[in-house]
């Protein structure tokens, strides 16, 4: 009996197989949920998140690196370079790849020479775009490269990248024209649309030809893709599209003339401008004194900038197109052709120079003290006689001067391709009222028909509008790339019997005895032009014997144009010479020069031949 109770209670009870069965099925909800978890992780990765993982495991292995594209050549009429390629080594550094900064940015460092704690930020700063190459030295040596080649086995991350640096053939001598390159600012980038083909770091054109040529010298990169090791350690090229370089832009310039402008600036401040009257190509446009380009092409030292920006020469100053200055008697022309134009004079009238002329309480003197006696338009321009030109400038009045000059183009850009050229400005009775509150009075007429007062001009706009004086009355814009087409903007309302009797009047300047020019004229070929002496400080007189005795800011600036042949002028030449003193034994010679040039490098008709004669 005991047996079988005992027994009894060893037999499994209905409750214990519901407890068994119960926790049965906890056990497979859990296993369903932990499934169903790790299936919506298992999709979430591979549906709508596997774009972003497949990236991830591409990058741990594989990197992307643009190819710089070869910047365009810069070449001058001629077909002559004038800015370049040529190779160059850059130490570039992939972030991610980069586990030990301080490691690599002192070994580095100490390779090149250069500030440890520098290096060690731009690597830190860099990694804020892991997988974007940086550059962290441009254009090394050599044996930099040699010793980073020697050791990149364990420097993981970085990379030598063989490229081609700017190379400015001509160097200060045409650091305006040209322009320079210099890394994208973080404004132009954020400034440029979505899809710019610009990255940090990249070189672009700040200004000159570099600026407004940009997007046909820049080219287009190609691209690199390689694999990786662990270390970051390239391992094999996968794939490789090349850049396509940039295209060549030619110039309107010729480098002979350029040159010889410049050395005969002699590094003097001031501007010379060298035009084709007949098209407008700009055969020479120098800045004096200029900057080599090449110091913009890396970062810059602080000092050294400050030491470019503080120079009291201002080199950065593109003077042919944002210099201005009162034209001094070189705007004698502009009122000859207004005053034979409105028929205020003809070519034989005399005036009778005392030497001074009165006007109410006031008297203006003539340069030359003892006056010139009875003197026409032909004598007047060549002997630059003030008082002819004081009286024309009462009878003509400043609206006449003032819409004349305007018409010529004065007082406004003149359309160089250049996009900072400056307007210089012409004054009117209206703008000195609004500027001082005064009306204008007659003796500022008289001063203004010399090239005194108000009347502001740049050198390129000189260029362009004696050309069209001596060209026959065409106006022709100037043109500084030859792609660009010819542009005549429109006829002069000046008889051409007039313009003859001016263009007498230039030579005279330069082949008479009496002419203020005549210490520079060339047995070789004839020439035309005018001087100009303009006073920077009332006060002091350009009639001592050697300005040099005084303080260099308080000097005369010296003007002179000339064009040759006179009947068919074929070039026209511009220069100021700023606190130079005399136009007639400074700024002349230095115009004789680029004139005398053009003759030596011009062979029969209108091929250029230059023969190098020195």
């Amino acid at each position: 009996m005991n047996w079988n109770m005992n027994n009894t209670n060893n037999i499994p009870g209905p409750h214990i197989d519901d407890d068994l069965k119960w926790k049965a099925k906890i056990f497979i909800a859990f296993v369903f949920v932990l499934f169903t978890i790790l299936l919506l992780r298992l999709m979430n990765m591979q549906v709508f998140k596997g774009s972003y993982y497949e990236s991830l495991a591409r990058n741990n292995r594989i990197r992307i690196v643009s190819i710089p594209a070869q910047r365009g050549k810069i070449l001058d009429r001629n077909m002559e370079v004038l800015a370049d390629n040529r190779p160059a080594y850059n130490l570039i550094a992939i972030p991610e790849d980069i586990s030990d900064v301080s490691s690599i940015a002192h070994r580095l460092a100490e390779i090149l020479g250069s500030d440890e704690e520098d290096m060690v930020q731009r690597i830190r700063e860099a990694k804020k775009r892991p997988y974007n190459p940086v550059a962290l030295a441009k254009d090394i040596s050599f044996h930099q490269m040699a010793s980073i080649e020697a050791q990149l086995y364990t420097l993981p991350g970085v990379s030598i990248d063989a490229t081609s640096e700017r190379d400015y053939v001509l160097k200060e001598l045409g650091s305006h024209v040209l322009g320079f390159l210099g890394e994208i600012s973080r404004k132009q980038l954020d400034d440029l649309k979505h899809g710019s083909p610009y990255a940090p770091g990249d070189p672009i054109g700040k200004t000159g030809v570099e600026s407004i040529c940009e997007e046909t010298l820049r080219g287009t990169k190609g691209v690199r893709i390689f694999e990786v090791d662990a270390m970051g350690r390239k391992t094999k090229i996968l794939d490789e599209k090349p850049p396509v370089p940039g295209q060549d832009v030619v110039l309107t310039i010729d480098k002979r003339l350029q040159l010889t402008a410049y050395k005969s600036m002699a590094g003097r401040a001031g501007s010379v401008v060298a035009m084709d009257p007949r098209t407008g190509d700009i055969l020479a446009m120098v800045s004096s004194p200029g900057f080599d380009p090449h110091v913009f092409l890396r970062p810059m030292a602080p000092e050294v900038w400050k030491g470019i920006v503080e120079d009291p020469m201002h080199p950065l100053e593109n003077r042919p197109i944002r210099g201005q200055y009162s034209p001094g008697s070189v705007f004698k022309v502009i009122i000859a052709a207004l005053a034979l134009r409105n028929n205020f004079i003809t070519p034989q009238d005399t005036v009778y120079c005392p030497g001074a002329y009165s006007l109410g309480d006031s008297t203006f003197k003539c340069w030359r003290r003892g006056g010139h006696g009875n003197v026409d338009l032909v004598s007047a321009l060549a002997q630059s006689c003030d008082v002819y030109f004081y009286v024309l400038g009462e009878r003509l009045g400043i609206d006449r001067i003032s819409a004349f000059c305007l018409d010529l183009g004065l007082g406004r850009p003149t359309g160089i391709e250049f996009k900072d050229e400056l307007s210089g400005l012409v004054p009117t009775k209206e703008w000195k009222y609004r500027r001082f509150g005064e009306q204008w009075h007659k003796g500022e007429s008289v001063i203004t028909a010399i090239g005194q007062g108000f009347t502001l001009v740049t050198p390129m706009q000189m260029a362009k509008v004696m050309s069209s004086v001596v060209n026959g009355g065409n106006v022709m814009t100037p043109r500084i790339l030859a792609s660009t087409e010819i542009n005549m903007e429109r006829t002069l309302n000046i008889r051409e019997a007039d313009l003859a009797v001016i263009r007498e009047g230039l030579k005279a300047v330069v082949e008479s005895e009496k002419g203020t020019a005549r210490a520079v004229r060339d047995p070789n070929f004839a020439m035309g032009g005018k001087t100009g002496t303009v006073q920077v400080v009332s006060g002091y007189t350009s009639n001592l014997p050697d300005q040099s005795d005084l303080p260099y800011k308080i000097r005369d600036h010296a003007w002179f144009f000339g064009f040759s042949p006179v009947e068919n002028p074929e070039i026209v030449a511009v220069a100021i010479i700023e606190h130079g003193g005399s136009g007639s034994s400074i700024a002349a010679p230095v115009v004789r020069d680029v004139i005398k040039e053009y003759y030596a490098c011009k062979g029969p008709g209108d091929e250029q031949v230059c023969q190098d004669n020195r």
